[in-house]
């Protein structure tokens, strides 16, 4: 009776593990917030709910430093997306269609992108 209960506990675990959110490195979460700002100063009309709902879970447990750089990162692309360049705007909107698709899609872009990539080894 206890084995059952022991492997039935651990089965939990195990599906519970591979259910958990992707956890994102801190430049990923750098890059992912930088995006966030990009699309937020009105460069692209882009719907930012998943990466919002990832950033935000991500960001429990970041260090101040990080949270900090985020933020700092977070101002810096506010003030180039407002920018009146042309030149500055094009890199800017193609920033948003080319790197930041992954963040844009939350956590399932990311985990699908991740899948994709060759591994290293």
């Amino acid at each position: 009776m206890n084995f059952a209960a022991i492997v039935l506990s651990a089965a939990a675990l195990a599906t519970a593990g591979s259910a958990a959110a992707t956890e994102l490195n801190d430049i990923e979460f750098l890059k992912a917030t930088r995006c966030l700002a990009l699309v937020k100063s009105d460069v692209a009309a882009v719907d930012t709910a998943a990466i919002e709902a990832m950033l935000r879970d991500q960001a429990y447990g970041r260090t101040s430093y990080v949270m900090e750089r985020a933020k700092n990162e977070r101002s810096r692309a506010t003030r180039q997306g407002r920018s009146k360049d042309e030149g500055v705007q094009l890199g800017l909107r193609q920033e948003i269609a080319g790197p930041c698709q992954v963040w844009l899609g939350g956590e399932d872009s990311v985990e699908a992108a991740r899948a994709a990539a060759p591994s290293a080894g």
